[in-house]
């Protein structure tokens, strides 16, 4: 490893990344990429390599995907250019001294860091015993049971419950989903589309229970997730729903970077602070987040995009429809193969694809331009 010389300093950059999820991963191939000549120190919780998460409720459950086949890169990367410290957790950030504490006691000393510690399931009083889907083991303990055809009591319509459902009833299990909204995935669909995937997943035979009370028991909690900010908050860095940060990843503190489904980032598209939790944006974020801390300026400016499988529905999204007042249909609904777009006063501001790939990538285009195509149009 080649080592760098901080600017009058005269001792080695080291650049320290709290997270090993597919954020923290991606701000170390930044770095590298903005030809970061230092020490890059990843960090993880957990005693796993960095791996992608999505496919904890998909593919891996099906078992279409292996255990191998999660990892973000082969380790081999890794041991170039990057030191991986797994099953290691940080008690304590001073900003003032640039030291981590371990919870060991051990500290290290940084130049540069990036908070990447992402989000953690929303927990809910009373389910001890629940799953709660967010890391590797999580996802093993629910494998043993579908694998074994038990029976799933669900907490939750979104996308990890909606999405463990269909994994369970295509193995032959029986499922009771629990929603106290509505429709599933309402927040993020809307009602209308939100019902069509109430729909699907009855058609597959779900027992779906909506404007549901809390059931007394249940095999997984899939509620929504919250943001890890503790240590940033305790070591004093602004936060609001998030760890705020600017379009490059800059936090409060100089020095200090935040990337990933952790932060509340500045979007120029939208005009305010948002905050995305899904595996693209933390990728393409984390990876612009590098190349800043690297000094090369990046910011981060994509239109979120994220996907979901569901029996033989391909779901894929592009944008963020935080308002909207009209929604236009395009292709056959009841043939499972349709596109929805979302337009606010006429702006097209997402698009939703129902094994219709090719429609959503050219909504992407429509809207990173803030194009207000003509419903007839679309």
């Amino acid at each position: 490893m080649v080592a760098a010389e901080a600017p009058g300093a005269g001792k080695t950059v080291e650049a320290v990344i709290v997270g090993a999820g597919p954020a923290g991963d991606a701000v170390a191939a930044g770095l590298i990429d903005g030809d970061f000549n230092g020490l890059i120190t990843l960090i993880g919780s957990e005693q796993e390599m960095p791996y992608e998460r999505p496919h904890l409720s998909k593919g891996y459950l099906l078992g279409t995907v292996s255990r191998d086949g999660l990892a973000l890169r082969p380790p081999e990367q890794y041991r170039k250019r990057i030191v991986v410290m797994r099953g290691e957790r940080i008690v304590r950030i001073d900003l003032e001294r640039e030291e981590l504490t371990f919870e060991s006691g051990r500290v290290l000393e940084w130049d540069l860091l990036c908070m990447a510690t992402g989000s953690d399931a929303r927990r809910l009083e009373g389910f001890p015993d629940a799953t709660y889907l967010r890391e590797l083991a999580d996802a093993d303990r629910l494998k043993a049971r579908i694998d074994g055809g038990d029976a799933l009591e669900i907490i939750g319509a979104g996308f990890i419950g909606c999405e463990v459902a269909a994994v369970a009833r295509r193995r032959g299990c029986e499922v009771t989903v629990h929603e106290a909204l509505e429709q599933p995935l309402v927040r993020v669909l809307g009602r209308e589309l939100g019902g069509y995937i109430g729909r699907v997943h009855r058609d597959h035979g779900v027992d779906l229970r909506l404007n549901a009370e809390t059931p007394s028991g249940a095999d997984l909690v899939a509620i929504g997730s919250v943001p890890r900010t503790e240590l940033a908050e305790r070591a004093g860095l602004e936060v609001e729903r998030g760890i705020v940060v600017d379009e490059f990843g800059r936090t409060s503190a100089e020095g200090v970077f935040a990337a990933g489904d952790v932060t509340r980032f500045s979007h120029p598209l939208y005009g305010t602070r948002v905050r995305v939790e899904h595996f693209q944006t933390s990728q393409r974020q984390g990876f612009a987040v590098g190349r800043t801390m690297a000094g090369a300026d990046t910011a981060y400016s994509e239109v979120p995009w994220f996907w979901s499988d569901q029996y033989d529905l391909n779901l894929q999204m592009v944008g963020h429809p935080l308002h909207w007042d009209e929604l236009v249909f395009r292709g056959d609904v009841e043939a499972r193969k349709f596109s929805a777009f979302y337009l606010d006063h006429g702006r097209l501001v997402a698009a939703v694809g129902f094994n219709r790939a090719k429609d959503v990538r050219g909504a992407r285009a429509l809207i990173e331009a803030k194009m207000s195509p003509p419903p007839a149009v679309l």
